[in-house]
């Protein structure tokens, strides 16, 4: 049984004076909220306890009570769906609007191919070892990939060459071992110096899959750390921080 995997980032930072607040993010976001949370503590003294998984994991964990004040979610669908079951949101709002990518890493095999209508044709062909994606059945950045490739003509290669990632993340970690020729992952991802020089990267057509836009979601309206926390992340400092990690400001 496939081993669900979750990326977790632990700010304990030793000066906070408050109790730390408990926020569950999408993977894709992981750089970005360490270092938007990193500041949070800087300016208000208060400690964030972050924990990276897919956004469908986590809507399931906070309908069953997971202890969560706040939560951004890669898609619009997760919060309807903490609502329909019968959990009070309090506020939620359009954070930042996403992209994907195909990626080849200079490990594979295909790694000259020259444009993305290259890489599709070799997709067509089954010319390749695996390629990575994230979960579509509960990561958003996955069923945007898999819509993308429907879109494209793809979709019918073997599944025995899809490698799925439990979310975005962990899609990211498979290109970056060299164990796929290829992935489709966050563009956001490709401004990590992990892929700096590396490899060749394709960004998909927005019109290929549904626009991909990330919330911010308030659990607790009695929670005056989450009020904050739910606040700073609109403020001007962090939408410089999204900004640079390569994601549109929503309006």
């Amino acid at each position: 049984m496939r081993k669900l995997f979750y990326l977790a980032a632990l700010l304990w930072l030793p000066e906070a004076h408050a109790q730390s607040m408990n926020v569950a993010v999408a993977s894709n976001l992981t750089h970005t909220i360490t270092e938007i949370s990193t500041a949070f503590f800087q300016d208000e003294g208060e400690k964030v306890n972050l924990t990276f998984g897919s956004s469908g994991n986590f809507a399931r964990q906070i309908v069953q009570g997971a202890p969560y004040q706040v939560f951004i979610s890669a898609g619009e669908k997760y919060v309807d769906f903490i609502r329909d079951n019968g959990w009070e949101i309090n506020d939620f709002k359009p954070l930042v609007h996403g992209r994907l990518s195909l990626y080849i890493p200079e490990t594979s095999k295909l790694e000259q191919q020259a444009t993305l209508a290259d890489a599709l044709k070799t997709m067509q062909y089954g010319d390749f070892r695996r390629m990575a994606i994230a979960n579509p059945e509960h990561a958003p950045y996955g069923q945007a990939a898999r819509e993308a490739l429907v879109n494209a003509g793809v979709w019918v290669f073997s599944h025995k060459k899809l490698l799925v990632g439990e979310n975005a993340a962990q899609a990211m970690q498979f290109c970056l071992s060299g164990s796929v020729d290829m992935c489709i992952i966050p563009s956001s991802f490709l401004t990590l110096e992990q892929f700096a020089g590396k490899g060749n990267s394709f960004l998909i057509p927005q019109n290929w899959h549904p626009p991909i836009t990330q919330y911010a979601v308030l659990l607790d309206d009695g929670d005056e750390q989450g009020i904050r926390y739910f606040n700073y992340l609109s403020s001007v400092s962090s939408g410089a921080v999204f900004e640079k990690y390569g994601y549109s400001l929503a309006e």
